[in-house]
């Protein structure tokens, strides 16, 4: 087993001044543009390492983006798909509607100021249209208690408000640049295993909701089982002929469950959780089913 100490905290993971002298994102880059606890901003140095030498079709049935965004330049088509319909709403929005989304944010940037807008916002029903939806979304991430994203059984998201002097709600530069981007991502809702269908020599990078941490993200979870059909579904694209990467937790039960393929070690630091006990220095697992490609350390 390939153990890496490198160490990244979430939101930081290219300022070089924190980051052993990494070269920061030019300002130019799209970045996600929500934030997410386990979000893979921090140790995109660290997949870079392990990532298949060729990269044409691309596949990320849980899409968190950090990953799409960084390595964009080498992607030339992408299937960006995920359970949960407003996040996938979100995405479709900027893609086609950039300038109304930018529009709706701007407002709630503004009536952010007022006492009260942000529960009432959380608490009011849903809205039906899709840009409305995504800068609901985009706002309550921004503003929301750690930049946390959780929803009770019945789908509703329930978490209080952050105390935050300035949040930076719409962000038009980066969402400019993302919607760039989306035009070469065809965008899905639904399973990992409904939704990806790769050819031989595609690439599929799964960051699913890890092994025995938090998975609130949708009113079903992601259990034990889930984690079981995830595999079967990584033998099926194996199968295939797609090189498939995958993030987990550091767990006895991830290890027996994918033995057959490479576990490689890492550790990063996670400051966004549900629970303050769990944030910090966390070991984390990347598994592959090929070699990585040897690069200089």
């Amino acid at each position: 087993m390939n153990y890496q100490s490198t160490l990244f905290s979430d939101d930081d993971a290219f300022r070089s001044s924190d980051n052993q002298g990494l070269v920061p994102v030019p300002e130019e880059k799209a970045l996600p543009f929500v934030k997410w606890a386990g979000g893979k901003r921090s140790i995109i140095p660290i997949i870079q390492k392990y990532l298949p030498e060729n990269i044409e079709r691309y596949h990320e049935p849980f899409v968190g983006g950090a990953v799409f965004f960084a390595f964009e330049n080498r992607i030339k088509t992408a299937t960006l798909a995920d359970l949960n319909e407003e996040l996938v709403l979100a995405y479709h929005s900027i893609s086609k509607h950039t300038d109304k989304v930018i529009e709706a944010l701007e407002k709630h940037a503004e009536n952010h100021k007022t006492n009260g807008y942000y529960t009432k916002v959380r608490d009011k029903q849903k809205p039906k249209d899709p840009v409305d939806i995504a800068a609901r979304l985009i706002y309550l991430n921004k503003t929301c208690f750690n930049g946390l994203y959780r929803v009770n059984k019945s789908g509703k998201f329930n978490v209080p408000q952050g105390k935050y002097k300035n949040p930076k709600i719409c962000d038009p530069t980066n969402l400019n640049n993302v919607a760039v981007v989306l035009e070469k991502a065809t965008i899905r809702v639904g399973q990992f295993d409904e939704t990806i269908t790769p050819k031989s020599g595609d690439f599929i990078y799964c960051d699913p909701p890890y092994d025995g941490t938090f998975a609130g993200y949708h009113k079903e979870g992601f259990g034990d089982s889930d984690q079981e059909r995830l595999k079967t579904t990584v033998d099926m694209w194996t199968k295939q002929g797609a090189s498939v990467m995958l993030s987990n937790s550091d767990t006895p039960f991830i290890h027996k469950l994918y033995k057959n393929y490479n576990i490689y070690s890492i550790t990063a630091y996670r400051h966004i959780s549900s629970d303050g006990d769990t944030r910090g220095e966390k070991p984390e697992v990347l598994i592959t089913n090929y070699e990585h490609r040897k690069t200089s350390e």
